[in-house]
C-alpha cells in the first residue's frame, strides 16, 4: 500500500475522533487580542454573486486592481466557502457567525429574527457607529412595520438600501437596460464615511451588480467579449439548460453573458476603489474584509447562470481577503475557512468578546502564523433551492448528497478530492471509502442527529418581496 493511501486511511480515524469539535468549530474559536486603539474602522465589503476565481488576484480573468491592492497588503484565503450559497442565508451567517441550521435563514426572502445577535449590534455596543448599505433588495424591509423588516438592519445606526432597479420594457430581455448600482451605493457609503470620519465606525456593503441579468454599462458590457479564454468555452445556449430564462436568450452564445458578468465584477472593483481611497485618507487603522455572499455557475457541470441549486465549487467557493496594516500579516492561506468565521475574526482582532453571537465560526487569527491550524476541520453545506443538497466540506474533500425533497432520504452521494480535483470532475467514492464513511457520519451527525434546525420566518408572501424576487429572477 502506498504512503499516500495509508495517510488517507489514517486521517479519517483522526477526523472521527474530532468530529464533534470539527463540526462546531470550538477549539481556538474564542481567542482575542488586546484592543488596538489605532483600529478606528471596520469595513466589510460583500460582492454579490462573485466567484473565488472572478478576482485577478485569485488568477481570474476579470481585472480587479483595487481589490488586488488590498490582497497585496493582507491575507488572501484560497479555500474560503459560503456553506449555503444564497444571499439571505449567507449574509445571515456573516452577521451572526452561525450556520443556517442555527440562525434559521435558508432561502431568499428569509428573515433574520431579532433573537439572534448580530456583529453590528456587538460593535455598536462597543462604541462603533454602524452603517449598512445594500443594493440587493432581499435584505431590505418590505414596509414600515418592523415585522416586515428582513432583519438584516439589526444593529445599524444607518441602513440604506438602493432600490432603483431599472425598469425593463415589456418583452425586452432583463439586461436590455444598463445598470450601475454600485455607483449610487458607494456614494451613499462615502457620505457615511465623511459624516463619521472622526468616530470609530463599522461599514458594511453588499454590491449587487455582478448578479444576473449582467447588464453593465459600456465599456464594461463588452470588456471581455473577445477574451480568448472566455470565447473558448462558448456554446450555443438552449432554453432547457438555462437556469433563468428571464435573464438570458438562447439566441446568443454563452460567452456574451459570461463576459457581461465579468464586466460587472470589474465595474464593481472600480467603484470600490473610490471608497477605499477615501478611507485611506483617514487617520488610524482600518480593518478591511472583502468577500462574497456566494459564487455563480457559468456553465459548470452544465448549470448556466445561477447559484444555489447545488453545492458545487462555483457557487460555494468565494473570495476572502482580510487586511489591517501592522496587525494582519501579508500572506496566503489554504486553510478551510467560511463566512461564519468573519465576525469572530473581527471581534477577536478588536479584543471584543464574541460570546453574544454564540457563533459556530472561529477567529482566523491562528491562520496568520500557521498555514493550516485546523487540518481536520469539517464544515456542513446545504441548499434547498431547486434540488435539496447537503454535504460536508473538509480541507481536501467534499461530500455532496442529493436528497429526496419529500422524504429527506439520501438519493445519491458524491465524493470529490478537491485538493487534486478543484473543479470536481470525478467522483472518488470508491477510491476513498474510509473518507466517504467519515464524511457521511459527519453529515448524519449535523443534519440528522444534531440539534433541531432553527425555524425559518420569511417574507416571501409579501407582495413587495414577491416583486423583488421577480426582479432578481427568483420567481416568474
Amino acid at each position: 500500500m502506498s504512503h499516500a493511501k495509508t495517510w488517507y486511511i489514517l486521517v479519517p480515524c483522526v477526523l472521527l475522533v474530532l468530529l464533534l469539535a470539527a463540526l462546531l468549530g470550538v477549539a481556538e474559536a474564542r481567542r482575542t487580542v488586546p484592543l488596538d486603539p489605532e483600529i478606528r474602522r471596520v469595513v466589510v465589503i460583500h460582492l454579490d454573486t462573485t466567484r473565488a476565481d472572478d478576482l485577478s488576484c485569485n488568477g481570474g480573468i476579470p481585472r480587479t486592481p483595487n481589490i488586488d491592492q488590498v490582497a497585496a497588503r493582507g491575507m488572501r484565503y484560497t479555500n474560503s466557502i459560503a456553506p449555503l450559497p444564497k444571499t439571505s442565508p449567507s449574509v445571515a451567517s456573516f452577521m451572526t457567525g452561525r450556520l443556517a441550521n442555527r440562525h434559521g435563514v435558508y432561502t431568499i426572502g428569509g428573515k433574520l429574527q431579532d433573537k439572534y445577535t448580530t456583529l453590528a449590534e456587538v460593535l455598536r455596543d462597543h462604541g462603533f457607529v454602524t452603517g449598512g448599505f445594500s443594493s440587493n433588495p432581499v435584505v431590505d424591509k418590505v414596509g414600515q412595520d418592523k415585522e416586515k423588516s428582513a432583519g438584516f438592519d439589526q444593529g445599524f445606526d444607518v441602513f440604506k438600501a438602493i432600490r432603483n432597479l431599472p425598469d425593463v420594457p415589456e418583452g425586452a430581455e432583463a439586461n436590455a437596460v444598463p445598470r450601475a448600482l454600485c455607483e449610487t451605493l458607494v456614494q451613499e457609503a462615502m457620505a457615511f464615511v465623511d459624516e463619521n470620519r472622526n468616530d470609530k465606525f463599522f461599514l458594511w456593503m453588499l454590491n449587487l451588480d455582478p448578479h444576473a441579468p449582467y447588464a453593465p454599462p459600456a465599456p464594461y458590457d463588452t470588456l471581455y467579449t473577445n477574451h480568448p479564454e472566455v470565447r473558448a468555452g462558448s456554446v450555443k445556449l438552449r432554453p432547457e439548460v438555462i437556469h433563468n430564462q428571464a435573464y438570458v436568450s438562447w439566441r446568443l452564445d454563452s460567452h456574451e453573458y459570461v463576459a457581461r458578468h465579468m464586466g460587472e465584477v470589474t465595474l464593481t472593483d472600480f467603484w470600490i476603489g473610490k471608497l477605499l481611497r477615501k478611507i485611506r485618507q483617514l487617520p488610524g487603522k482600518t480593518l478591511l474584509v472583502i468577500t462574497a455572499d456566494h459564487g455563480e455557475s457559468l456553465g459548470d457541470a452544465n448549470y448556466w447562470f445561477g447559484h444555489g441549486s447545488n453545492i458545487r465549487h462555483p457557487c460555494v467557493n468565494v473570495p476572502l481577503i482580510i487586511a489591517c496594516d501592522g496587525i494582519v500579516p501579508v500572506g496566503e492561506s489554504d486553510a478551510l475557512v467560511a463566512n461564519v468565521d468573519v465576525a469572530p475574526t473581527i471581534l477577536g482582532l478588536l479584543g471584543v468578546p464574541g460570546d453574544p453571537l454564540g457563533a459556530d465560526g472561529r477567529s482566523l487569527q491562528p491562520t496568520f502564523d500557521r498555514q493550516d491550524p485546523w487540518p481536520g476541520r469539517l464544515v456542513p453545506l446545504q441548499t434547498y433551492y431547486g434540488k435539496n443538497w447537503r454535504g460536508i466540506r473538509s480541507s481536501r474533500f467534499c461530500l455532496q448528497s442529493l436528497l429526496d425533497p419529500k422524504s429527506g432520504r439520501r438519493l445519491q452521494s458524491l465524493l470529490y478530492h478537491i485538493a487534486d480535483d478543484p473543479t470536481e470532475t470525478s467522483d472518488v467514492s470508491t477510491d476513498f471509502p474510509d473518507v466517504l464513511s467519515v464524511l457521511l457520519e459527519a453529515e448524519e451527525s449535523w443534519f440528522v442527529r444534531g440539534e433541531r434546525p432553527a425555524e425559518e420566518v420569511h417574507l416571501r408572501h409579501e407582495p413587495e418581496m414577491i416583486r423583488r424576487l421577480k426582479s432578481l429572477g427568483y420567481m416568474q
